[in-house]
């Protein structure tokens, strides 16, 4: 018996120590416990929950659970523990797909996991909830989903195609660029080999791309150039690069493939190329070359027509100033760098042309064109220009220039020789008209002849019309010679004419043509050359009449038209075509240049009248239309001025 109650004592006491144990075990707790009589109010709590709502015991105990709920929980907080008070649940893991909150003391909330028991009818507990403050790990998860958004994000928004792959180079996804360059559904190729893909275009990029997967490293990227199909079946150029990156623990790998589209750029660069290739054959054709010249730092860009104008290797020549000026004759190159160093110091642009020194010794001839870039204080800062071969054009210039001098000497030589021969025949025919018009007026005695008398009148005017075309010639040769003088002085426009009409008008009443003449009421006093203004009208009205069918008129007007003096003398004649125009001027040409013609004259007239236009600085212009007749109009300069400046 006493045995017997040792050993009830013993389990009596064994059974208080373990309770004390449990009580240490609840106390102890890093989790809330707190217990719930039947009207919801709490009747039991561990010492965590001062630490993780802020309560005492003494504040906390009879109050009804919402105090540790917020209040927008409240009426569905007692839904949910009224369905399990009903349910044969003993227990329940609550907030499995949401997370649950608690409010302290203070007003915060607090992230929850809740465990809930159920405690037999009529015990001092109805309900016990442990709650595991989650706060941490709230933020955690927060945190993850926060760069699971920023990589999605970045992911999607880059312009760049991405694709990920595991470790062997099985898809796992693409992102939204590589969708929609690529016009895939992704579904079609998640879970496949990168290469097997149908995007790319040709066995040899997919190999490509199975090689540098197969070969790629943590420590090395791979890049290469590859071409893929995109909308509408059109190729595209892709830039990728492959990558290789593994988790903290090295417990995963993922590949990433990224590529950029260069259609554009590949097409760009082909282009340029062939832009490049075609000036670089232009500028071989025009022998020119184009460079560029940074003045502050000497350095230079040369185009490769540079160095082939100078004979030079890109490989072994610097372009810079001193090989420029290096490279010029010893005799142009201190009048070479002057100039240079004249155009920097100005706005003009540099324009010179010089010899250079080939490296064989030879010579050639370059045209140098630049154009200075300056800062808004004048400062230059770089020369932009070209180089041109012009060793061909100069040397035949130069030929040309010695052809001129010749030709000007032998020009002289034969205007030279013209005057000397016009000089030496005018002697003998002025005999010849003489004893012709003795003859004819039978000075030296009757002629019974009638003939001979027609004879010697003949001889008379055909010597009259040579020695007119002998002072024709000796007056281009006058001019030639620089021997015609410019002697101006005040005239009337009547008296001009006074000096001209008595012989043109009997000139042309051989034809019955009518001079008929006009003077402006405006026209002042003239200051110019009496006898080659008069010289200028004989020959024009001469040349009108000559053109001219029988009873024509010619009209001569004079005028005065903005400040100038203007001479027009209208014929209508036969008239001129367009190239004649400007051909009737030159030497021994006129309208009609048959051998079989039927006008008389050796293209003298028009010629000397251009140069006595010439001589008073006026010009002299014609409107003609064929068979309607022609208008030769001299113009003047301002006389007013011309006399102004005589008289002063």
């Amino acid at each position: 018996m006493l045995f017997g109650v040792c050993v009830m004592n013993n389990r009596i006491n064994e059974n208080i120590k373990n309770k004390d144990v449990l009580a240490e075990i609840i106390n102890l707790s890093v989790d809330a416990i707190i217990s719930l009589d039947e009207n919801h109010k709490i009747v039991l709590v561990n010492a965590a929950v001062e630490k993780i709502f802020g309560y005492t015991e003494k504040e906390i105990l009879g109050q009804s659970i919402n105090i540790l709920l917020p209040i927008s929980l409240h009426k569905l907080h007692n839904k949910h523990i009224q369905s399990y008070g009903n349910s044969a649940e003993k227990s329940r893991q609550m907030g499995q797909q949401v997370v649950l909150y608690g409010i302290s003391k203070s007003g915060d909330e607090i992230p929850f996991d809740i465990s809930i028991q159920k405690h037999p009818e009529g015990s001092f507990c109805s309900y016990t909830a442990i709650c595991r403050d989650i706060s941490y790990q709230h933020g955690q998860d927060e945190l993850v989903r926060e760069n699971e958004a920023k990589f999605r994000m970045l992911f999607n928004s880059s312009h760049h195609l991405t694709i990920l792959m595991d470790g062997e180079g099985n898809v796992l996804e693409f992102n939204d660029t590589a969708k929609s360059l690529l016009q895939i559904k992704p579904e079609k190729h998640i879970g496949r080999k990168v290469w097997d893909c149908e995007f790319w275009d040709s066995e040899t990029d997919f190999s490509l791309v199975e090689d540098a997967i197969s070969k790629i490293t943590p420590s090395e990227d791979v890049s290469l150039i590859v071409s893929a199909i995109g909308e509408y079946n059109q190729k595209i150029a892709l830039d990728i690069s492959i990558k290789v990156t593994r988790s903290n623990n090295n417990q995963s790998t993922m590949i990433i493939l990224e590529g950029k589209d260069v259609t554009e750029i590949r097409r760009s660069n082909k282009a340029l190329v062939a832009s490049e290739a075609r000036l670089a054959r232009a500028q071989s054709t025009a022998s020119l070359g184009s460079f560029e010249w940074n003045i502050s730092s000497n350095v230079s860009i040369w185009s490769e027509e540079i160095y082939n104008i100078f004979g030079l290797s890109p490989d072994t020549y610097k372009p810079d100033y001193e090989t420029f000026i290096e490279k010029i004759h010893p005799d142009d190159r201190e009048n070479v760098d002057n100039s240079i160093m004249q155009a920097l110091k100005s706005c003009n642009t540099y324009d010179y042309v010089h010899r250079i020194i080939m490296p064989d010794g030879s010579e050639k001839t370059v045209e140098v064109f630049g154009q200075v870039s300056r800062t808004a204080d004048g400062t230059p800062i770089r020369m932009e220009g070209t180089v041109q071969d012009v060793t061909v054009s100069w040397n035949r210039e130069q030929e040309l220039e010695l052809a001129k001098i010749s030709a000007e000497e032998a020009n002289i030589a034969k205007a030279q020789f013209l005057s000397t021969v016009s000089h030496e025949l005018k002697t003998p025919l002025n005999a010849i008209i003489g004893f012709g018009a003795m003859i004819a007026e039978e000075k030296l005695g009757e002629i019974n002849n009638p003939t001979y008398r027609d004879y010697g009148m003949h001889i008379n005017n055909s010597g009259k019309e040579l020695l007119t075309l002998i002072d024709d010639i000796l007056n281009v040769t006058r001019y030639e010679l620089g021997a015609v003088k410019y002697k101006p002085r005040f005239v009337t426009a009547q008296y001009l004419l006074e000096g001209v009409l008595p012989n043109m008008s009997s000139r042309a009443a051989e034809k019955n043509i009518n001079i008929e003449t006009s003077i402006g009421s405006d026209l002042p006093e003239l200051y110019i050359d009496l006898e080659h203004t008069q010289q200028i009208l004989i020959h024009l009205i001469d040349n009108a009449i000559k053109f001219s069918k029988e009873d024509n008129i010619v009209n001569v007007n004079l005028y005065y038209e903005d400040d100038k003096f203007v001479i027009d003398v209208i014929d209508q004649g036969i008239g001129l075509e367009g190239a004649d125009k400007e051909a009737i001027f030159d030497l021994f040409v006129q309208r009609d240049m048959r051998l079989n013609r039927i006008y008389n004259g050796v293209g003298l007239g028009l010629t000397i009248v251009k140069n006595l236009v010439e001589i008073q600085g006026a010009r002299i212009s014609v409107e003609s239309c064929k068979e309607k007749g022609s208008c030769f109009s001299v113009c003047f300069p301002n006389i007013c001025e011309d006399a102004a400046l005589v008289v002063v």
